[in-house]
């Protein structure tokens, strides 16, 4: 049955109507939802996901009309966003509750195969209360879910974190069943009003529309690094780092050469990445540190982002 069947199926008997926060009252909606759901019988998949993308703190006002009992989920939603002066949109996996003028379209055509690996994990449960960003990143990164390609491991989710400094953001309070990856991180970005960049091997949050990050050109493919843990590092320990890993991963334990120009902005650098070429590895630190990344036929050269 499709969500929007679901939604004019399931009859909710009361709900809340006044002086409630609207996360409250639409609490009560997804728990009934899930009680009071016969649509789903044997499926295992009961009630239907709510997502406050915006308004959550907002209250229903003291007086909001007559009492609704016995009504359909649709009409309920209906009546408990309209008292606020929100809307909902019925998308693939959930109701997503948002501003009036929120034109935003979820695109579910994928360009990469990061893209595809993250809608074919489905995580049972993504609930989080007033996480930051970070907390929520981090929890879907190390969430493995389930893997709907048989015995194939699915490859890791790599995030950057490329956003302006001093924003106060939204904190992400959801909770969602039998979601994939993918449009779990989706409600995240929207929630906490950032992009989301879909590189071959990793999803940048960014404040601003960038394209995908571009390696230069080198004269070798560069080994896969297993693991990168950076911790609020300076952009000199991250190239340290850089560089005695390519000591021990090129079979000929040559050094990769980086030359940093001057005038590098200092930045503190938080990475966490696996299984991720290590050329891209130092895109990622050149990026989220200011820089752009060239290379020079013998070298790769940072540079200030301006500088001719």
């Amino acid at each position: 049955m499709s969500l929007e069947e679901k939604l004019n199926t399931i009859i909710i008997p009361d709900y809340p109507t006044s002086e409630v926060a609207l996360e409250e009252a639409v609490e009560v909606l997804r728990m009934k939802s899930r009680e009071f759901d016969t649509t789903s019988a044997g499926s295992g998949i009961k009630g239907v996901n709510i997502v406050i993308v915006a308004g959550g703190s907002l209250k229903l006002p003291a007086a909001s009309g007559l009492s609704m009992r016995g009504v359909p989920l649709a009409e309920a939603l209906r009546h408990i966003t309209g008292l606020v002066g929100l809307k909902y949109t019925v998308e693939r996996h959930a109701v997503a509750i948002r501003e009036q003028n929120d034109q935003r379209v979820p695109v579910y055509q994928k360009t990469t195969s990061l893209q595809n690996h993250m809608e074919k994990r489905i995580l049972p449960t993504v609930q989080f209360q007033d996480a930051s960003l970070e907390e929520a990143l981090e929890y879907l990164r190390v969430n493995r879910g389930c893997y709907d390609m048989g015995d194939k491991i699915p490859p890791p989710l790599n995030y950057v974190l490329h956003l302006r400094e001093g924003v106060k953001r939204p904190p992400i309070s959801i909770d969602l069943k039998d979601i994939p990856l993918d449009e779990a991180l989706r409600y995240c970005a929207e929630i906490s009003n950032v992009r989301l960049r879909y590189d071959p091997f990793a999803v940048v949050a960014t404040d601003a529309e960038t394209e995908s990050a571009s390696l230069p050109a080198t004269s070798s493919a560069q080994p896969i690094l297993p693991l990168m843990d950076l911790n609020g590092a300076t952009l000199e320990e991250s190239l340290h780092f850089i560089r005695v890993k390519s000591r021990e991963l090129n079979p000929d334990r040559s050094e990769l050469s980086i030359v940093v120009k001057p005038g590098a902005p200092r930045a503190s650098i938080t990475l966490c990445l696996s299984q991720i070429p290590l050329s891209t590895a130092l895109c990622y630190i050149a990026e989220v540190s200011g820089n752009k990344l060239s290379y020079d036929v013998r070298s790769y050269v940072l540079s200030p982002v301006g500088l001719k």
